[in-house]
């Protein structure tokens, strides 16, 4: 029976360290991993990586990336990661709720953090948010001589379009907050949240809210900058950005500049001066 259990132990171990595995290779780095150390990802295009690069996943979302991230997926993070790296350094947050996940806010940067207190959490921006639940959960009703009570835990859950994550926080257990029972038959019972909750859920939602207002009109201003690049490349001809140069630019400029001189029909002058803008805004691309 000792024998049989120590059996059951060792492989019990050898599962649970990976040692059972073969070799694979990192799909980022591309180095020769052991089984011991490949952090696997995925539940359908799994994914190997050693433990350095999966070292650059922050833990606060490590078990939601190992059951839902594709290689993109990674690749995009640490895309994103260097992209917003200087804005995210700014957080200075001026609102702080919660003891057992921190929910701290920069209201001006529009920035957030999640995090046990003195942890060092992920900071978030407030654009990448894509749908987010703050409240509270009730548990526990108690009808009491002095008035009745209800226990439950104020959470968080929070969506992000980039990283790719969704994150779920309990930023206080065991909240205890004054209630009034209504009804004889179906009891209910109604209760109000503590004013600092009240606050971070106000403050949350304003900065969400003016946040996807500017994201709104950054995609807008993108939108049209894109349709007035492609009119541009349909009047040069161009199929793509990558074939112009400054000389063939030049070349096409001249070309369509002669064909439709204002010198040979008044009405081309509204025309040249569309050709002309179009030469500045493709001459600015093609020199970024």
């Amino acid at each position: 029976m000792l024998l049989v259990l120590i059996l059951f132990v060792v492989v019990v171990v050898i599962f649970a360290t990976g040692a059972h595995r073969s070799p694979a290779e990192c799909q980022h780095c591309k180095k020769q991993i052991p089984g011991t150390k490949q952090v696997w990802f995925g539940t359908e295009n799994r994914f190997c990586l050693c433990k350095e690069c999966a070292g650059k996943i922050p833990r606060d979302f490590m078990d939601y990336a190992k059951q839902n991230w594709t290689y993109i997926t990674y690749t995009d993070y640490l895309q994103w990661d260097q992209e917003t790296a200087d804005e995210r350094a700014q957080f200075e947050p001026d609102i702080k709720y919660g003891y057992f996940c921190e929910i701290s806010i920069d209201t001006k940067r529009k920035l957030f953090k999640l995090g046990k207190q003195n942890d060092i959490s992920m900071i978030f921006r407030f654009k990448d948010l894509i749908g987010y639940d703050i409240n509270f959960k009730p548990e526990e009703y108690k009808e009491g001589f002095l008035g009745d009570k209800v226990k439950g835990t104020e959470y968080g859950v929070f969506k992000f379009a980039r990283p790719d994550v969704e994150l779920e926080v309990t930023i206080n257990p065991d909240v205890k907050l004054s209630a009034v029972s209504r009804g004889f038959i179906a009891k209910r019972f109604e209760y109000n949240l503590s004013e600092e909750f009240k606050v971070l859920i106000n403050n949350f939602a304003v900065c969400a809210l003016l946040s996807s207002e500017e994201f709104n009109k950054e995609t807008e201003t993108e939108s049209r900058n894109i349709g007035e690049l492609e009119k541009a490349m349909a009047l040069f001809m161009f199929d793509n950005v990558e074939e112009i140069t400054q000389e063939s630019l030049k070349n096409q400029r001249n070309a369509l500049i002669k064909a439709f001189h204002p010198d040979n029909n008044e009405a081309n002058v509204a025309f040249s001066q569309k050709i002309n803008a179009a030469y500045e805004l493709l001459s600015g691309v093609v020199s970024r």
